[in-house]
């Protein structure tokens, strides 16, 4: 692994300046276990997360696109479910790794360097699912809102954020896209909550321009490449804003036609 690109990645999470900063703007709606802005989860996104999923000890959960763990960890010490975290950046999972260990719930937490759309995980392995922001990356949606649902039970439930795109945007480098409510249908979840999460434009617009006004302490703490990413996405993701909108979402996977099966056994 790159050593400097870990190094990069993790200045981020421990740069005092930011967590100052979404501590500042978020006010009672800042979550503790956040590391920003690799997330830009609110307690309320997590509360409702938790609400949805209802975890329990015998719970097994799956985070897409986990970062450092930190909603894993949540789950784990609050519900003492059994949780697996997957996310595309090898420097992410060494980082949750390592936050992790000491934990003691740390034999129920697991984590691996996976793709969501090709997660090569069993069939309804999982009694739940979340991801935090993550969709939004991913190029095909049909294709992991499939892989979701093939790795959950059926009745089992996925939430999370995302962000509606109508328009490319250049800070996330991520594309246009707003039809999630159809992806999830196509991939054979029923769609139980999908809205617009409250203030989310209010605290991205707080959050960047306090990033702005603080560039010469984070310059301090940051490592070059994590400094030139976050710099460049407080300043250009503003101007996007009217072409995107957060939601929350919901979405239960659909149980077996039953009409079908009774067919098939008549």
């Amino acid at each position: 692994m790159d050593e400097d690109a870990y190094r990069a990645y993790r200045s981020v999470v421990e740069s005092p300046t930011l967590r100052s900063i979404w501590a500042a703007a978020y006010g009672s709606r800042f979550w503790s276990d956040v590391d920003p802005p690799w997330t830009l989860a609110t307690l309320d996104d997590v509360r409702f997360i938790a609400e949805r999923l209802q975890p329990k000890q015998i719970s097994r959960l799956v985070e897409f696109g986990c970062g450092s763990g930190a909603l894993m960890r949540f789950l784990v010490r609050n519900f003492g479910a059994q949780v697996e975290g997957l996310d595309v950046n090898p420097n992410a999972i060494r980082l949750a790794r390592e936050r992790s260990g000491d934990m003691p719930f740390s034999s129920k937490i697991a984590f691996q360097v996976a793709d969501m759309s090709a997660t090569k995980m069993p069939d309804a392995a999982f009694d739940g699912a979340a991801s935090l922001d993550v969709l939004l990356f991913v190029p095909d949606k049909g294709k992991a809102l499939q892989e979701v649902a093939r790795v959950l039970r059926p009745g089992a439930c996925f939430a999370g954020t995302t962000f509606e795109l109508h328009s490319p945007s250049a800070a996330l480098a991520a594309p246009a896209f707003v039809d999630y409510p159809g992806e999830f249908e196509t991939a054979g979840f029923t769609v139980e909550v999908y809205e617009e999460v409250e203030s989310w434009r209010e605290l991205l617009e707080g959050v960047t321009a306090a990033i702005q006004q603080h560039e010469p302490e984070i310059r301090r703490e940051l490592h070059p490449p994590a400094l030139s990413r976050v710099l460049r996405w407080a300043k250009t993701r503003p101007s996007e804003l009217t072409d995107s909108r957060r939601v929350k979402f919901c979405a239960r996977k659909q149980l077996a036609d039953r009409s079908n099966s009774h067919a098939a056994t008549a």
